[in-house]
C-alpha cells in the first residue's frame, strides 16, 4: 500500500512533501519562510492579510481586508488584482481538504452581491483562514450596518450654514410650524445622528440654528 501525499520527515529532519509517489523538492519551512516574507505587515488601514501557500509554491494569492474592501491578488508573472466592497459580502466559508489540513492551510469562501450578480470568491491555501472568515464576517457586517445608517438618512441635506430637513414620516411638519413636541424630537433626533458621527460639528450647528430660526 502506498503512503498517501502529505509532509514527511525525509529523514533529514526536514517536512518534506510526498506527492504519493516520490519526494518533491518542496520543503515546509520553505514555505513558511516564503508567506513571512511576503504577508503584508503594518499596512495603512489592513485589518487582516494573508498570503496563499499552494502546494507548488507558484502563483500565490495576497489577500487583504479593510474596512470597506477585500482586496486579492493572484500571479506571478502577471498579478491579477481585484478588490470586492465589504458590504457587498453577505456569507463567508471555511473549508479544508484533506490535502490542505496536511499542510496545516485552508480555504476561506465568500458570496458577493455585486451589480454585475451574484460571484463566488475563494482565497486559497492560507494558514489563518478561520481567523480570516470571523474576520471578514464581522467587517462585511459592519459595512452593511454603516450603508444602511447612509440610506436611512439621506433625507436629510446640509449644505455650509443652510439647512433642510425633508420629514420622510410626516411631510406636512415641513411646511407647518413645528410645535414644541416636534422641536424637541428633531433636535434629539439631530444629536444622534451627531453622536454616531453622520454629521459633522459645523453641519450640527447649522443643522441646530435652522430647526430653533436663527
Amino acid at each position: 500500500m502506498s503512503t498517501p501525499a502529505g509532509w514527511y520527515d525525509d529523514g533529514s529532519g526536514r517536512q518534506r512533501w510526498w506527492d504519493g509517489a516520490q519526494w518533491t523538492e518542496h520543503f515546509a519551512d520553505q514555505q513558511q519562510a516564503s508567506s513571512a516574507s511576503t504577508t503584508p505587515q503594518n499596512e495603512a488601514g489592513v485589518l487582516w492579510a494573508a498570503v496563499g501557500k499552494p502546494l507548488t509554491g507558484i502563483g500565490a494569492g495576497r489577500y487583504r481586508a479593510t474596512e470597506e474592501y477585500l482586496i486579492f491578488e493572484r500571479g506571478t508573472l502577471s498579478t491579477k488584482s481585484q478588490q470586492i466592497r465589504m458590504r457587498e459580502i453577505h456569507d463567508v466559508d471555511a473549508t479544508q481538504s484533506m490535502t490542505q489540513k496536511a499542510r496545516g492551510v485552508g480555504t476561506i469562501t465568500l458570496w458577493a452581491r455585486r451589480e454585475s450578480g451574484n460571484e463566488r470568491v475563494e482565497l486559497e491555501d492560507i494558514t489563518n483562514f478561520r481567523e480570516g472568515v470571523t474576520v471578514i464576517n464581522g467587517l462585511a457586517d459592519d459595512a452593511r450596518h454603516r450603508a444602511t445608517t447612509r440610506q436611512n438618512t439621506s433625507h436629510i441635506n446640509y449644505t455650509g450654514a443652510q439647512a433642510t430637513t425633508v420629514l420622510a414620516a410626516a411631510p406636512a411638519l415641513a411646511t407647518a410650524a413645528p410645535t414644541a413636541g416636534d422641536l424637541n424630537a428633531e433636535l434629539a433626533r439631530l444629536a444622534g445622528f451627531h453622536s454616531q458621527g453622520v454629521l459633522t460639528d459645523e453641519e450640527f450647528v447649522a443643522g441646530k440654528r435652522k430647526l430653533l430660526g436663527l
